[in-house]
């Protein structure tokens, strides 16, 4: 019986039904009388699927560049002209789609993908054919790097992903399965197929794509492979498939990445969900151990030894052998992730010297708990702020308010201390008025008595614009007089707990106006300064952040930053400290 297959005008959405042996040919609509290029299904390698920056596809989306390419095709930043956006096309190699049966898998696959809605999924937005028939996918663009690469960047530094990043990165890849499951399985994990986004944050690509090529292969006989013939050495993997046999008796094929395989497809049976968790758990070891399944095993609690025990227990669950003895839903694995990491590396209130000149513990009461990581720093807007770049900043404590008049009172009687500047001015001498008038060594002098330090920079922005990259502490509304204290609207420092509404997610407050505060950083530009850290600038100015009660509402964003004599009193200057958090 000759088959059939369906092509769909592209001007009109009228399905046609034409005979397979015209593929490739040229028709015209029944309906608007445009033109048809029949899709070519077979396994054409006349199809190219390279392509340079200009060329047009489907009269609809603009090539910029490649930004991938592997086994199964290649990946271009692309503009769709049709809404003005950029986004990605993923063009699928035509000897991966032998048949029209698979290829109308395929959209239908496609088609279920792209109902995927969730923040740790790559939005698929439309399944489409170029001109010539060949078939990719338009999906939401990403700035980042795939997790090989990160992981490909620490291996060849030698340095360890924090623990608190590997268990975050885990526990996203297990809220996109969580979501997805409810109606796909993935079976092509792997770490190119998962994204490394600014903010910490994880994107999941290619559900569904696996299922269309293995229907592909089951109709065309091949050789059973070993990891030998297709994965001798590289970290570079390709689709691999094996027949099996199912309940039945018809020879059916499994299709993976073999090194992130689980033991069932290996061992070509069927397989379901708890696959796609073995495969995460492959993915946590080489997260936390730096080795990847060609590696030579070791146990984790040999490989480091910030492993907590509950963790390696979760791990090992994970990785089972049979899979009536793994976690059995994404969301139990989750949970049990969850819990084992809160157990074990949890931040309380602690109480800790960290220097010599104080005799006294040092308390984090009325400090927040910042827990550190990627974040963007920086505004390309402004070049005294740029370049925004994603850097890295290790766990801390910050004070949630500036240091006041009556905290630096109980100073000055301890330690004889000279009165500041504008000790005696009614204005500003409140008790719970920010303290100013004070040098860059007085606060200095302040912070190492209180077994603290001034903040850096990074830890400055970080509470301030957090992960999820705010314009102001409190997110992206524009400064008014209930966040903050600006644009000389009281005239004075106001106290320290007055703008409630302008305080960040984790409770500090007056990050945006009220005094500019004292860091322990050299005024620099980043492209010096990240290049350099130990560059001394002349002259030696230090960095103020934060804006003041004088301020314009440009000059209280998070990432706004000055540099002052470090001698300099001013009424507009104060400081907070932080206080290093144990690292996780």
């Amino acid at each position: 019986m000759q088959s059939i297959i369906a092509v769909i005008c592209k001007n009109c959405g009228l399905k046609i039904w034409v005979p397979a042996i015209i593929q490739g040919e040229t028709g015209y609509c029944f309906h608007c009388r445009q033109p048809i290029v029949v899709p070519n299904l077979s396994n054409d390698a006349s199809l190219r699927i390279e392509f340079k920056p200009g060329d047009c596809i489907d009269d609809r989306y603009v090539i910029e560049n490649m930004i991938g390419k592997g086994g199964m095709g290649c990946v271009y930043k692309a503009r769709d002209e049709l809404l003005d956006e950029v986004v990605a096309l993923k063009f699928i190699k035509p000897n991966y789609l032998r048949s029209p049966r698979a290829a109308q898998l395929f959209i239908k696959e496609a088609q279920l993908a792209r109902r995927l809605r969730h923040e740790n999924v790559v939005a698929v937005h439309d399944v489409s054919y170029t001109n010539e028939g060949l078939l990719f996918l338009s999906m939401e663009y990403l700035e980042g790097q795939s997790l090989r690469n990160m992981l490909r960047k620490l291996r060849i530094e030698r340095r360890f992903l924090p623990i608190r990043i590997a268990i975050q990165f885990t526990l996203q890849i297990l809220q996109a399965l969580e979501y997805a499951h409810r109606w796909v399985t993935h079976r092509d994990l792997k770490p190119e197929n998962i994204m490394v986004v600014p903010g910490e944050k994880i994107k999941v690509l290619d559900f569904g794509l696996a299922i269309a090529v293995e229907e592909s292969i089951n109709q065309v006989t091949q050789p059973s492979l070993t990891p030998s013939q297709n994965y001798p050495t590289s970290l570079h993997n390709q689709p691999i498939s094996s027949t099996s046999h199912r309940s039945s008796s018809q020879e059916q094929t499994i299709l993976g990445t073999y090194e992130y395989a689980s033991p069932e497809q290996k061992k070509k049976w069927t397989t379901d969900a708890r696959s796609d968790l073995y495969t995460v758990g492959l993915i946590l070891y080489e997260l936390l151990s730096l080795r990847s399944p060609l590696d030579k095993y070791v146990p984790l609690m040999q490989a480091r030894n910030d492993v907590s025990p509950s963790i390696n227990e979760v791990l090992n669950k994970a990785l089972a052998e049979n899979r009536e003895d793994r976690w059995q839903t994404a969301r139990d694995f989750r949970l049990a992730l969850e819990k084992s990491f809160g157990d074990s590396y949890s931040e309380k209130t602690v109480n800790i010297i960290i220097s010599s000149k104080t005799s006294h513990s040092v308390s984090t009461q009325n400090m927040a708990f910042m827990e550190g990581g990627y974040f963007l720093m920086g505004n390309n807007a402004v070049s005294e702020e740029a370049p925004e770049e994603e850097v890295y900043v290790e766990p801390f404590w910050i004070d949630i308010y500036p240091v006041t008049v009556a905290e630096y009172k109980k100073y000055i009687e301890e330690t004889g201390a000279p009165l500041p500047r504008f000790w005696h001015d009614p204005m500003l001498n409140g008790p719970e008025q920010p303290i100013v008038g004070v040098t860059w060594f007085e606060a200095n002098a302040y912070a190492q008595w209180a077994g603290k330090m001034l903040p850096s920079e990074k830890e400055w922005e970080f509470t301030a614009r957090g992960k999820e990259n705010r314009k102001y502490p409190w997110g992206n509304t524009p400064p008014d007089t209930i966040h903050a204290n600006f644009n000389d609207y009281l005239g004075m420092p106001s106290i320290v707990t007055m703008h409630e509404e302008g305080k960040t997610p984790e409770g500090v407050y007056d990050l945006a106006g009220n005094v500019m505060e004292w860091t322990r950083d050299y005024y620099l530009f980043y492209s010096i300064v990240r290049k350099q850290p130990d560059t001394v600038p002349n002259p030696p100015l230090r960095t103020v952040r934060g804006g003041c009660w004088k301020s314009s509402p440009t000059e209280i964003t998070c990432t706004a930053r000055k540099g002052l004599f470090p001698e300099s009193q001013l009424n507009t200057v104060g400081f907070r400290c932080v206080l290093p958090a144990k690292k996780v």
